[in-house]
């Protein structure tokens, strides 16, 4: 993926629709599933890490 240069107003605006969108990803997942909040945090932790990761490979 390239790298864009983003406004401050665009990052916050791209934050807060990402937080909204996976918030609300999480919640469906909660209701489905009945999962309580630790099944959320570990599963949103490995989506955190899986991004380092990448982040990692591609500084190489």
């Amino acid at each position: 993926m390239s790298k864009a240069e983003y406004t401050e107003e665009q990052l916050s605006d791209m934050r807060e629709d990402a937080f909204v969108n996976i918030k609300e990803a999480c919640m469906r997942l909660q209701e489905r599933t009945k999962c309580g909040n630790d099944v959320v945090i570990k599963m949103l932790n490995e989506v955190s890490e899986f991004y380092i990761t990448q982040d990692e490979k591609n500084k190489i």
